[in-house]
């Protein structure tokens, strides 16, 4: 079904599938809640099959955005998101074919000022609360429509990866506070061994020169003790010479 940029208009009698189609944008543009869709669970949007037709495997919507003015971050003259769901209710997304999360598609959105929760899609009831709604209410509505909220977005998301740097600095902190203390210890410890191993070279020294000292000393008591017993057998062979 092709939409222009003007105002669209769907006629039809009760019953002809003029809400298959805003329930297909629900479900392509990624809600979550089969409410607005009319259906308990995603898989019941599948084709069960008639006496005629087999039932499906798989229920598929895409939508084709025109992206000429660049209003996607995507470099591509069209953007194709496609959404796929199978009996197992698991849904798959795709942006040009190529698989992708559902956050991805939201963010990919957020960027033309389209969500799948607000009030891009008004469904039955929802004008008589967007009239009730207080002003700062009604502020942040106006605002995801115009897409000012993708960067109230990004600011939250940059504001929360920073807190958790900022907390992770503090981590880095208290863990660098605990290695300089580790290695002032280390430090310390290396200043006392140094000190001993000195200390130790000293009393070497010391105890070389003090055993250095005794046996010279040793050694001049030797030459006088040698003297004197020299002197004394001279002394003894005199006497008995004579």
């Amino acid at each position: 079904m092709p939409f222009t940029p003007n105002i669209n208009i769907i006629l039809g009698p009760n019953g002809s599938g003029k809400s298959n189609i805003s329930d297909a944008l629900c479900f392509v543009l990624g809600r979550l809640g089969t409410k607005s869709m009319r259906a308990s669970k995603a898989r019941n949007l599948i084709f069960l099959g008639t006496k005629a037709a087999s039932p499906a495997k798989e229920a598929m919507v895409e939508i084709i955005f025109d992206n000429s003015d660049k209003l996607f971050s995507i470099d591509e003259k069209e953007i194709s998101i496609k959404r796929i769901v199978k009996r197992n209710g698991q849904s798959t997304y795709k942006i040009n074919n190529r698989t992708k999360k559902r956050q991805e598609v939201l963010l990919l959105l957020a960027q033309a000022g389209i969500d799948s929760n607000g009030f891009n899609i008004i469904l039955q009831g929802e004008i008589h609360n967007f009239a009730r709604m207080h002003p700062e209410e009604r502020r942040k509505v106006i605002e995801e429509v115009s897409g000012i909220s993708i960067y109230e977005l990004r600011k939250e998301k940059s504001l929360k990866e920073l807190a958790k740097t900022e907390d992770r600095l503090k981590e880095v902190i208290a863990i660098l506070r605990e290695r300089t203390s580790y290695l002032n210890n280390l430090e310390r410890e290396r200043q006392q061994a140094l000190r001993f191993k000195k200390l130790e070279k000293d009393v070497k020294k010391y105890r070389a020169s003090i055993i250095y000292f005794d046996l010279s000393k040793k050694r001049k008591e030797l030459e006088k003790t040698n003297f004197d017993i020299s002197n004394k057998n001279k002394q003894i062979d005199k006497r008995l010479g004579s």
